[in-house]
């Protein structure tokens, strides 16, 4: 942890330092709170006194903080997700050796509570009837944010949030993910009639980092958000999952399709500062490099969007080299693996067009309806969508390539971390599916071809990317090699959530234990989600 607290501005040194940081987050939460610092009657004409806290919460989904979204995300979901892996050997045990350091997992909860609940309950409160598009669009983004940190830690405070109770219990996940989609209809409802009575009006426009202000695409970020979910949900409660499927599919509003207009990216506004996370965390800091199932992947598919993706490796300039998670690191020696292909104005990714075709290839394969269209040609879309989004050339014939499967994993500084493809790993053969759909293949071998293919597509997202994994299990991961939860994570199942917060343990105990109740299960990083049913 040295690093990040070298370069975090201390996170956790003393109770005096906590106090001071509680200060100092009370103040900001202020500041935050009234953007325009002018009267409500003198800012409405530009909309600033309700709009203005919506880009707070857009940039909060992934903060464009290093050192925030680094332990927000990067040193949680992007290598459990087997994107990306640590190369830094002064972490000591940590979360990808799966000792849950809880200096490290409070971030994505007090981002989402205090930046991304505070913002839209701010919003609800001072809205006028003729704000309910504001409203619709803080709707989308709440549950854009908070679905990823109910599907980080399970049950959360969310119905509740904002009320004046000693305690702020927590809602079970199953409520959580109703209540998701009760809010998304409402978003979609009003947006939906605004944009027939106001044909071409864009209020939202000098303030959005997203579409600029377009709220057709914020539409189709709705139904393309609300057929994530469904699909989510699958295994815990199939009849709603294909009825919500269904009814984003269905929605003349349509959903994220334009691999060059629809993806959701974070990025420069009308000269606004803004920089990528990664670029800092993988460049100045050193602390992410490559991680070994992408290369394995990639490489095994002769797959030229490891380019796009990836630097080449310090160390053997003439080729990629990826880090496997969980492994001993000592003295450096894998500094000089690949670093991330990511630019400080690269815009971050929030979801992708191609996402959309991969979320209808599966509803297709179950047979839901998915509007026409069969599994296969969603799935080919969904392919080659992506490469389009990143400006890379398919190549000819790999839609059609029936051999090629995952590329054994060698690591030139100690062979014992090496995985060899054709063995069995688990109860499944490691990631021996190959590119060109089969039409004569196993659901079990479809899934898992849809989600390989998504989960190259959607990086570096590596929430959603280790939502998916946990959901269904694709693409198989490799075990970790040091293990250090002390027996409360199975090295074979590998971590499921991070537990709760520190931070929350000590200001809302009672809260928290609702939340174990809720969860069913032990508050370790070992014990599944709601969710997380598949047989």
């Amino acid at each position: 942890m040295k690093k990040i607290l070298n370069k975090n501005r201390l996170l956790l040194l003393s109770a005096g330092c906590l106090l001071l940081i509680s200060a100092c987050t009370k103040e900001f939460k202020a500041f935050n709170t009234n953007p325009s610092k002018v009267t409500q009657a003198q800012a409405a004409g530009d909309y600033l006194y309700i709009a203005g806290f919506l880009p707070d919460m857009e940039s909060n989904i992934s903060s464009p903080v290093d050192w925030e979204y680094q332990v927000q995300q990067n040193l949680n979901a992007d290598c459990f997700s087997g994107y990306m892996a640590s190369p830094d050997d002064g972490f000591g045990p940590n979360n990808l050796t799966y000792f849950m350091r809880y200096d490290w997992n409070n971030e994505a909860f007090d981002l989402g509570n205090q930046q991304i609940m505070a913002n839209w309950l701010k919003i609800e409160q001072i809205a006028r009837p003729q704000d309910s598009h504001f409203v619709a669009i803080a709707l989308i983004l709440k549950v854009e944010a908070m679905h990823r940190v109910t599907d980080i830690y399970g049950p959360i405070p969310y119905s509740k949030y904002g009320t004046a109770n000693i305690f702020i219990p927590y809602d079970s996940q199953q409520s959580i993910y109703t209540r998701f989609f009760s809010e998304l209809d409402t978003a979609v409802n009003t947006l939906t009639t605004y944009v027939k009575t106001f044909p071409g009006a864009k209020p939202f426009q000098p303030y959005d980092y997203f579409f600029g202000g377009d709220y057709k695409q914020w539409i189709k970020f709705a139904n393309t958000l609300r057929l994530r979910l469904a699909m989510r949900i699958v295994y815990a409660d199939p009849t709603l999952a294909q009825q919500e499927a269904e009814k984003a599919v269905a929605d003349p509003g349509g959903l994220l399709s334009d691999p060059v207009n629809d993806p959701v990216l974070l990025h420069m506004v009308d000269g606004l500062s803004y920089q990528n996370s990664l670029w800092n965390i993988t460049n100045a800091y050193g602390d992410i490099s490559m991680g070994a199932p992408m290369q394995s992947i990639l490489e095994g598919y002769n797959d030229p969007r490891e380019g796009a993706y990836f630097l080449k490796s310090a160390d053997n300039p003439a080729v990629y080299e990826g880090l496997r998670m969980g492994i001993k690191i000592t003295s450096g020696i894998y500094a000089g693996f690949s670093l991330l292909n990511v630019g400080p104005t690269t815009p971050m990714q929030i979801m992708s067009a191609s996402e959309s075709y991969f979320l209808k290839a599966e509803g297709a394969l179950r047979g839901w309806n998915m509007g026409g269209g069969s599994a296969q040609s969603f799935y080919e879309a969904g392919v080659t969508n992506s490469f389009a989004e990143r400006g890379v050339s398919m190549p000819s014939g790999y839609l059609s390539d029936a051999t090629s499967t995952a590329a054994s994993y060698i690591d030139p500084k100690n062979a014992a971390n090496d995985v060899t493809i054709g063995t069995t790993y688990g109860n499944a053969n490691l990631n021996n599916i190959t590119i060109a759909w089969n039409g004569a293949a196993t659901f079990e071998q479809n899934l898992q071809r849809i989600i390989t293919q998504k989960w190259l597509a959607i990086y570096p997202d590596g929430q959603e990317a280790w939502s998916d994994f946990r959901r269904t299990g694709y693409p198989i991961l490799f075990h970790v090699i040091e293990n250090d939860s002390n027996g409360l994570i199975p090295t074979a199942e590998y971590v499921q959530r991070l537990p709760y917060t520190t931070n929350e343990n000590a200001v809302n105990p009672k809260g928290v234990a609702t939340g174990v109740a809720a969860l069913g299960g032990p508050d370790n990083g070992g014990t599944k989600l709601w969710w997380n049913q598949k047989p």
